[in-house]
């Protein structure tokens, strides 16, 4: 068999176009520092580099995850932690006030410092890290709460069952509750007035919904929609009054804990004006003082600050050895701003006498040294001195001289009154106010987060909290320390030594929720840090996998490429001379 020259050729040309293809190949194995780039390279190493790479990516990402929620956390801890020494600093006031030692005077100067005291800790509470609070849920909601009612709430087609509401700017039309006559549940109405708001066409067209909650005796109506633009109001409908929306709160949705003023009807109202939900317009102006608007005449009214002290005397006949401990104010939405008089009928019985309207508001009571006497808003506590107690006709007087805001204000049916930094609405609805109606404005503090839960994926199916609703800390149930410090500024500057026990109570009761709550942080905080320890072990175990697999022995590849390049070099000398003695060359 013959073998050509063009065969000869051919096969070193082949040869020769191979070398350099490894060559090419080693050159970038020797610039990229990869052995297996692609599929081709070697399938079944690229399949184990696309799953240490996931892995890694996920590794990566769970990482992340955990530098996060231990940021949050970190601060949550911080700030928890400054405000457990703003606690522990009120604690020490009350103890010290509590003492007789201190006046009346005193403990209004001391007032001012508890005061100072409840704005900084509501700014820890509303702490936020790159625009998301840290002791809220998932966001913030504006909102409308109502009243207190009783249960069952009877609503009939024509009389009670309309109500008007703007959801973030969006007025509704009218929302029709009921057909007939029926008497709802509180979660039940509820149910039915969410219903017809979220129906309603102007609010649909506009994207509007709420949440209806019935809590603690009283509705809620929550914006879905989150931040500062969040709001809810009750604007008008017949049913206003029978489901408590006629006065209360309104809030926005701007930070997780929010200053309120909840308007109420005075329980003796005679006239026919409703109010709106009080809202707090400048934070910097309230005092969280409270407040009674009283009608002077049906065009005409006062503002009055009934944060003061509770005035007793003692009758100028009395021959008991019983004497008033102290005196407070127990519901300021309860009080009638009338004088009283309590009249012992024996040493064991006494009545309450409204001495404004000449009016027995009860009789027969069992008196029992140094047990409250609550009647109107107003706690008064009597004991028996060392020499005995009451006697039959001995009077303790029982008033109160609240300070005047505003006074000789004119009624304007639906015009927004504004004092101290709260605003709100009056509006003729059945009639006219009458002479001695009252209107009474209480501040506090609401939560206006939710209990979301900011879960962090720190490994396949395992999940980890890392923030702690505001709920649960400042204003749980059993633990609100905003209501108690409210409590503690209250009874300073109304010389009520009772309330500033139970303050004291309380924020004992808060300081041992808020070491409850650091403890689970820092178990938290711990999880993660033994996670991330894990996680960092599992990146270096798949980084070395991956290396094994993907990259390449940089020395040999060095090595290889120098090799291939005197091959290419002797290929091609060899084509050249191949090419020199062909037949071609000659006849050239």
């Amino acid at each position: 068999m013959r073998v050509t020259e063009l065969q000869t050729f051919g096969l070193l040309a082949n040869n020769f176009h191979r070398a350099r293809a490894r060559a090419l190949e080693l050159q970038q194995q020797v610039s990229t520092g990869k052995l297996v780039r692609q599929p081709s390279d070697d399938p079944s190493s690229f399949n184990h580099i696309a799953q240490d790479k996931a892995s890694l990516a996920a590794i990566d990402q769970r990482l992340r995850n955990i530098a996060i929620g231990q940021t949050r956390l970190d601060l949550s801890d911080k700030t928890l932690t400054g405000s457990m020494e703003l606690v522990s600093r009120l604690q020490q006031l009350a103890t010290q006030f509590r003492s007789d030692t201190y006046g009346p005077t005193e403990r209004v100067i001391g007032s001012q410092e508890v005061r100072q005291l409840m704005a900084q800790l509501q700014r820890y509470a509303n702490t936020d890290l790159n625009g998301q609070a840290i002791f809220t849920g998932t966001s913030t909601h504006g909102r409308a709460t109502g009243l207190g009612i009783t249960e069952p709430v009877t609503l009939t087609n024509g009389v009670n069952d309309q109500l008007v509401v703007t959801i973030d700017g969006v007025s509704s039309g009218l929302i029709d509750l009921t057909s007939g006559v029926e008497t709802l549940s509180g979660t039940t109405l509820a149910a039915r007035i969410q219903a017809g708001i979220n129906a309603d066409t102007a609010l649909v067209n506009a994207d509007k919904q709420v949440t209806v909650q019935f809590q603690n005796g009283r509705l809620t109506i929550v914006s879905d929609s989150a931040g500062a633009d969040s709001t809810v109001s009750v604007s008008g409908g017949s049913a206003r009054v029978a489901t408590g929306l006629a006065g209360g709160s309104a809030t926005t949705g701007a930070v997780p804990f929010a200053l309120t003023a909840t308007v109420a009807p005075g329980v003796g109202n005679t006239g026919g004006v409703i109010a709106g939900a009080g809202v707090v317009a400048d934070e910097n102006l309230v005092t969280m003082d409270d407040y009674v608007i009283r009608f002077t005449s049906a065009t005409a009214f006062d503002v009055l600050d009934v944060t003061v002290p509770v005035t007793t005397t003692r009758g100028a006949g009395n021959t008991g050895r019983a004497a008033v401990m102290d005196a407070g104010i127990t519901d300021p939405a309860q009080l009638r701003l009338h004088a009283y008089q309590i009249q012992f009928t024996s040493s064991t019985q006494y009545s309450i006498v409204d001495t404004t309207t000449s009016t027995t508001v009860s009789s027969g009571n069992t008196y029992v040294s140094g047990t409250p006497i609550v009647f109107d808003g107003l706690r008064v506590i009597v004991a028996n001195g060392q020499q005995g107690g009451p006697q039959a006709g001995d009077t303790f007087s029982v008033s109160l001289s609240p300070r005047t805001v505003l006074s000789n204000q004119t009624y304007i049916s639906g015009s927004q009154l504004s004092f101290e930094g709260i605003n709100l609405t009056l509006s003729t609805a059945s009639g006219a106010p009458a002479a001695g109606d009252l209107f009474s404005v209480v501040t506090g503090m609401q939560y206006q987060g939710d209990d979301g839960v900011h879960a962090i994926e720190i490994g396949p199916g395992q999940t980890v909290p890392t923030n702690i609703p505001g709920s649960r800390l400042f204003s749980s149930a059993g633990t609100d320390l905003f209501a108690t410090a409210k409590q503690l500024v209250t009874a300073f500057r109304t010389n009520d030594r009772e309330s500033i026990s139970q303050a004291l109570g309380g924020f004992g009761r808060g300081l041992s929720a808020a070491g409850a709550v650091l403890g689970e942080i820092g178990a938290i905080s711990n999880r993660l840090t033994a996670n991330s320890a894990q996680l960092d072990e599992a990146k270096g175990f798949f980084t070395q996998m991956l290396s094994q697999t993907e990259d390449v022995d940089l020395a040999k590849a060095i090595s290889d490429l120098t090799l291939q390049q005197y091959a290419i070099e002797a290929a091609s000398r060899t084509l050249t001379r191949v090419f020199e003695n062909s037949l071609m060359n000659y006849l050239r």
